[in-house]
C-alpha cells in the first residue's frame, strides 16, 4: 500500500486520509461510518481492517505541527530544521544568542546555568527527592526538568485553537520557566515576546520519530502492540481520524518526539504564521 500521509491538523485532511487510505468512493464515508455501522468506530475499523492491516505502519509518514517564535521568518529552522531544547542551547541559535544577550548561559553537560555572575546547579537528579510541594517551589528543579526530561520537540497532531494553549505563541514554555529563577530572569520571556513573530511548522515523521507516549500510556503497552501487528495503533489512527473528519475532537491531541529525533528541513510541509493558521482551522468550527 502507498504511504498516504496520516493528517489530523483539520478536519478536511482528516477527511482526505480516510478516503485515500481506505480506497473510499466519494460518498462512502459518510453511508459506511454514518448509516451502516452507526458511528461505531469500532463495527467501522472491521469493516475496513483488511484495508488498515495492509497499511505498513513502520513506512506511514504521520503528520503533526509545532507551534514556535522567531526572529527571521522561520530561516533558522529551514536551513536547520527543527532540533530539542539542549541542541538549541549548544549551538550557535537565535535563542542562544539572545540568551548570552541578556547575560544568560547554559552548560548542558556539566548542568549549570549561568546568569550574570552567578552559577545554579541544575542537575535535575539533585532535585528528584525533594516533596512535591518543594519541587513546584523550586524553579531550578522545573528548569533541570525541562533540559533533562522534556527537551524534545513538542508538538500537535490536533489543537483546535493553539491560542488557548499556554503561551507558547508568545514565547517558548522554557523561558517562561526560567523568568521566574530570580530578578535578573524576570521578564525574559517577555524581551522574547517583543521581537518575535508567532508560527507553525507542520512537518511529517514515521512512528520512530515519535514517543511511544504520543500513542501509549506506557512502553510496555507500546511494545506489545508493536509485536502485535500494531493493531491498537491502527484503531487510534482509524479513531482520531473519524472523529476529526467529522469535527469532534474537542481536546488537544500532543506529538511528541523521541529526544533523538531532528525533523529535518525536507521533511516540513509548510511554515504558516500562527494567526493564519489558527483562522484556518477554527473556521472548521464556525470561528474566526
Amino acid at each position: 500500500m502507498s504511504r498516504y500521509l496520516y493528517d489530523i491538523t483539520n478536519p478536511n485532511v482528516a477527511y482526505n486520509w480516510l478516503y485515500e487510505a481506505l480506497k473510499m468512493k466519494q460518498g462512502d464515508l459518510i453511508d459506511a461510518y454514518c448509516l451502516e455501522c452507526h458511528k461505531d468506530v469500532n463495527a467501522f475499523y472491521e469493516k475496513y481492517r483488511i484495508v488498515m492491516d495492509s497499511i505498513d505502519i513502520e513506512k506511514l509518514e504521520i503528520a503533526a505541527f509545532h507551534v514556535t517564535t522567531c526572529v527571521d521568518d522561520c530561516n533558522e529552522i529551514k536551513l536547520y530544521g527543527l532540533h530539542n531544547l539542549q541542541w538549541a542551547l549548544e549551538n550557535d541559535t537565535q535563542l542562544r544568542r539572545f540568551l548570552k544577550q541578556n547575560y544568560i548561559s547554559f552548560d548542558i553537560d556539566n548542568k549549570c546555568v549561568y546568569v550574570g555572575e552567578n552559577v545554579y546547579d541544575i542537575d535535575y537528579d539533585k532535585y528528584k527527592d525533594l516533596d512535591v510541594l518543594s519541587r513546584r517551589k523550586n524553579q531550578l528543579h522545573k528548569i533541570g526538568h525541562k533540559l533533562y526530561f522534556d527537551y524534545q520537540v513538542n508538538a500537535f497532531f490536533f489543537c483546535r485553537d493553539i491560542y488557548q494553549y499556554s503561551t507558547i505563541h508568545e514565547a517558548p514554555e522554557f523561558l517562561f520557566t526560567l523568568s521566574s529563577l530570580n530578578e535578573e530572569t524576570t521578564g525574559i520571556d517577555t524581551k522574547w515576546k517583543e521581537i518575535c513573530k508567532p508560527y507553525v511548522v507542520k512537518y511529517k515523521g514515521t512512528i520512530s520519530d515519535y514517543a511511544y507516549f504520543s500513542f501509549y500510556g506506557n512502553k510496555t503497552e507500546f511494545e506489545e502492540d508493536r509485536s502485535n501487528n500494531w493493531i491498537k495503533l491502527r484503531r487510534w489512527l482509524i479513531s482520531y481520524a473519524i472523529d476529526c473528519a467529522f469535527g469532534d475532537l474537542h481536546s488537544d491531541v500532543y506529538a511528541y518526539m523521541n529526544p533523538e529525533t531532528v525533523i529535518a528541513p525536507e521533511n516540513i510541509i509548510e511554515y504558516m504564521p500562527a494567526e493564519k493558521w489558527r483562522k484556518d482551522v477554527l473556521k472548521y468550527f464556525g470561528k474566526e
